[in-house]
C-alpha cells in the first residue's frame, strides 16, 4: 500500500470523517422510519375508512381503540363489523405482502449485484401463477380458494427448486446461473400458463384466473392473515438481520470470504427466506408487480445502499405503498373494483423509468 495512503487511513480525522457519516446515515435512516411509519398509519385509516361505505376516521380510532379497552370516541356497531371483518384483514395482508415483497426485491439486488432484480427472479411468480392457474382451470378454485393458494404456493416452491437445481452446476449455486436458469424457467412456465388460459372455456374459470394474475385482496379474510403472518414474519426476522453480510455479499463473494461470512450458506439462507415470503405473499394476493423492483430504489435516493437501514425501510416502505395501492383500487373506479396489480403497474412503470432516467450512468444501463 502507498505510504502516503497508509497516512491518511492511520490519520484521526479520517476516524472522525467516518464517525460522522456513520451519524448522519443514521440520522436519515432514523428520519425516514419515523416518516415511512407515519405514512403507513395514514395510508392504514384511509384504507379502512373509505370504501363503498365510508367511515369517519374518528369512527375507526374509535373502534379500534374500543378492543384495547380505550374509549375515545364514539362508532355504530354496524361500522366496527365493516372494519373488523372486511376492512382489516385486507389491510394487515397487504402490510405483510407489501413488506415481504419490498425486503425480498432488495435483498435480490445485493445477492445478485443486479439492480433489476426482483422478488419473482427466481420464478416464484411464474411457478405461483401456474400453480394457481391449474387449480382455477380445474374447477378447485369452485371448491375453495385454499385449493388455488396451496397450488400457487406448491408451485412457487417447486418452480425455485428447479431454478437451484438448474442454476447449480457442481452443486454449488451461482449468482450468473442462478440468473440464467429463472429466467429459463420463467419463461416456460409462463408459456404453460398460457397454455392453460388458451385451453379455458370463457367463463367464470377464466375471469378468476385474469383476476388472478393481476393481484388483489378482495379475498383477504383473517384466515389468511393467520396462515401468512407466521411464516412472513420468520422469513423478514432473517432479511432484516442480515444487512452486514448482504453489504459485502452485494460487493464480492471474496471480501465477504475474507471477512467472516460463510458465503455459501449465507446466501442459501437469504435466497430461502426470499424465497419463502415472496412465496406466501404471491399465494395470498396473486401477482402483484414493481413493488419489489420499484420500492427499494426509492430509498436508495434518500438513505443511501447500506443494508442494514434498507431492508427494515424497504419493509415499511412496501407495506405503507401496497396498502395505499389497495386503497386507490378500492375506490377510484367506485363501484367497480380494480385489482392491485393494475395499480402498481401503472404506478410503478413510470416512477422506474424516471429512476432509471436519473441514475442510468450509475447504473451502467443505457435507456
Amino acid at each position: 500500500m502507498d505510504a502516503k495512503l497508509i497516512s491518511a487511513v492511520e490519520d484521526p480525522r479520517w476516524e472522525a470523517t467516518e464517525a460522522q457519516l456513520r451519524a448522519q446515515g443514521a440520522r436519515r435512516f432514523a428520519a425516514a422510519m419515523v416518516a415511512l411509519a407515519g405514512l403507513w398509519v395514514f395510508a392504514a385509516v384511509a384504507a379502512v375508512a373509505n370504501g363503498p361505505v365510508r367511515i369517519p376516521p374518528g369512527h375507526v380510532v374509535s373502534s379500534l381503540a374500543s378492543r384495547a379497552g380505550i374509549d375515545v370516541g364514539t362508532h355504530t356497531e354496524r361500522e366496527r363489523l365493516v372494519i373488523e371483518r372486511l376492512r382489516l384483514p385486507r389491510v394487515v395482508l397487504a402490510t405483510l405482502a407489501g413488506a415481504s415483497l419490498a425486503a425480498a426485491g432488495a435483498t435480490m439486488q445485493a445477492l445478485f449485484r443486479n439492480p433489476l432484480a426482483d422478488p419473482g427472479l427466481l420464478g416464484v411468480s411464474s411457478g405461483a401463477a401456474t400453480g394457481a392457474v391449474a387449480a382455477i382451470a380445474a374447477g378447485l378454485g369452485a371448491v375453495s380458494m385454499w385449493w388455488v393458494s396451496g397450488a400457487a404456493f406448491g408451485g412457487a416452491l417447486g418452480a425455485v427448486a428447479l431454478v437451484y437445481v438448474l442454476g447449480s452446476p457442481g452443486g454449488r449455486p451461482a449468482p450468473s446461473s442462478l440468473l440464467l436458469a429463472g429466467i429459463a424457467v420463467s419463461a416456460f412456465l409462463g408459456s404453460v400458463t398460457a397454455v392453460i388460459i388458451a385451453l379455458v372455456p370463457p367463463d367464470e374459470a377464466l375471469r378468476g384466473i385474469l383476476f388472478w394474475l393481476a393481484g388483489g385482496f378482495a379475498g383477504a379474510s383473517w384466515d389468511y392473515v393467520r396462515v401468512a403472518v407466521f411464516p412472513v414474519a420468520a422469513g423478514l426476522a432473517v432479511l432484516g438481520a442480515a444487512g452486514r453480510p448482504l453489504n459485502l455479499l452485494a460487493i464480492s463473494d471474496d471480501i465477504a470470504a475474507t471477512s467472516g461470512v460463510r458465503v455459501g450458506r449465507t446466501r442459501a439462507a437469504l435466497l430461502g427466506a426470499t424465497t419463502l415470503v415472496t412465496a406466501v405473499s404471491v399465494s395470498v394476493s396473486g401477482t402483484i408487480g414493481f413493488v419489489g423492483l420499484v420500492v427499494p430504489h426509492l430509498l436508495r435516493l434518500v438513505i443511501g445502499s447500506d443494508y442494514r437501514y434498507l431492508l427494515p425501510a424497504s419493509m415499511l416502505a412496501g407495506a405503507a405503498v401496497l396498502v395505499g395501492a389497495d386503497t386507490v383500487a378500492r375506490t377510484v373506479v367506485k363501484p367497480a373494483e380494480l385489482q392491485v396489480g393494475m395499480v402498481t403497474a401503472l404506478i410503478g412503470a413510470p416512477v422506474f423509468a424516471a429512476i432509471l432516467l436519473r441514475q442510468r450512468s450509475r447504473l451502467a444501463i443505457q435507456v
